[in-house]
């Protein structure tokens, strides 16, 4: 059997934010294990060399344009050359593919992040709605599987697209390390780090509301914002006063904010999964996090929670958790505790278990 995967988005050239980075780290881990498989052969096409991949794994589409090599020239390789098996793992599925569904010679599989776009519309423009609906459509219609990170993305298939839930598989995200001893006695700045998109749809504008209530009382404290900005986000109306805004920062950049930052917030109204609160895991850092089921689900006991409509409750939380020392000692412990459950081993193991049927 061959099975196939878009390895489109791990390129070098693609600033890669949440999904990229943790389809890179399934993919590697496919890679990994592929070994084991018998009578499998697992191939990674991409319009790119990808340097950490096997070469004799992966299989190169040309394409001369920055654009649409999914749509078309991906697309066409599926209908004159179907494979046995394909997966997507974190990017759209090409329209024209669906001549090769037709011919009923390749099975698909697909991974939903989220489906924020169903439950936060005003949120997303007419363009993204469009796509993101199509290729829910698509994934309802074709996938013989589609894999999901957290049971609440789960359950929200369920309710807002009619998927079977047989079709559904909750596989959750595993994570690696990056330090070795987390709890520690680092001298930390007076700052507080959110780590994602700065957008409307990541509630960034309630953040820097309970953060400016925050400072009131403590004004020799930073918040800082990592992450690309969206360009139709006017976040410079909102006053940022002891609020610093980086743009996309590399893997570095991200491990040198978590090693002297203070706390850790994400307070999105949605998420797909919740991947910094995992990496304030990791670098000993507390977390205030949204009241959200999702996040309740990856935060467990180790975060303290706030809810993501009233900036008055991300400020109050946050000024629990900046002012008790021993709730922060016992969030650290407990997120250091919980890390361990997030296992990309067991992971990729899962999914090529479904693809390999």
């Amino acid at each position: 059997m061959q099975i196939v995967v878009d390895a489109s988005r791990s390129v070098s050239t693609i600033q890669k934010t949440g999904v990229e980075l943790v389809s890179d780290e399934l993919i590697k881990t496919i890679s990994n294990q592929q070994s084991a498989i018998s009578n499998q052969k697992i191939i990674y096409y991409t319009p790119q060399k990808i340097d950490w991949l096997p070469s004799e794994n992966q299989r190169i589409l040309r394409w001369p344009f920055k654009l649409l090599w999914t749509q078309i020239r991906l697309a066409l390789e599926l209908i004159f050359h179907p494979p046995q098996v394909m997966f997507f793992p974190v990017h759209a599925m090409p329209l024209l593919f669906i001549v090769s569904y037709k011919l009923r010679v390749t099975s698909y599989y697909k991974v939903i992040h989220d489906i924020a776009f169903k439950k936060q519309p005003q949120l997303y423009s007419f363009k993204q709605k469009f796509i993101l609906n199509l290729d829910l459509w698509l994934a309802k219609k074709i996938c013989t599987k589609i894999f999901v990170p957290t049971e609440a993305v789960k359950q929200d298939l369920i309710d807002h697209t009619k998927i079977a839930p047989k079709k559904i598989v909750f596989v959750p995200w595993g994570y690696n390390a990056k330090t070795q001893n987390p709890i520690n006695k680092i001298q930390r700045k007076k700052q507080i780090l959110y780590i994602g998109r700065v957008e409307e749809k990541k509630n960034i504008r309630n953040l820097i509301k309970g953060f400016q209530i925050f400072s009131k009382e403590h004004p020799d404290c930073k918040l800082i914002l990592a992450g690309k900005i969206d360009e139709r986000f006017k976040i410079y109306d909102l006053g940022l006063k002891n609020i610093e805004l980086l743009n996309y920062i590399t893997e570095e950049k991200k491990h040198e904010l978590l090693r002297e930052s203070a706390v850790l917030v994400l307070v999105s109204k949605e998420e797909g999964f919740g991947f910094p609160i995992l990496e304030a895991f990791d670098f000993g850092l507390p977390v205030v996090a949204s009241d959200i089921p999702v996040l309740r689900e990856i935060g467990g006991d180790a975060c303290l929670y706030a809810k993501p409509d009233s900036p008055e409750d991300i400020a109050t939380s946050l000024e629990k958790i900046i002012s008790d020392e021993k709730l922060q000692a016992q969030l650290i412990t407990a997120g250091h505790d919980r890390l361990k459950q997030f296992n990309w081993p067991d992971t990729a193991e899962k999914i090529l278990a479904e693809l390999s049927k």
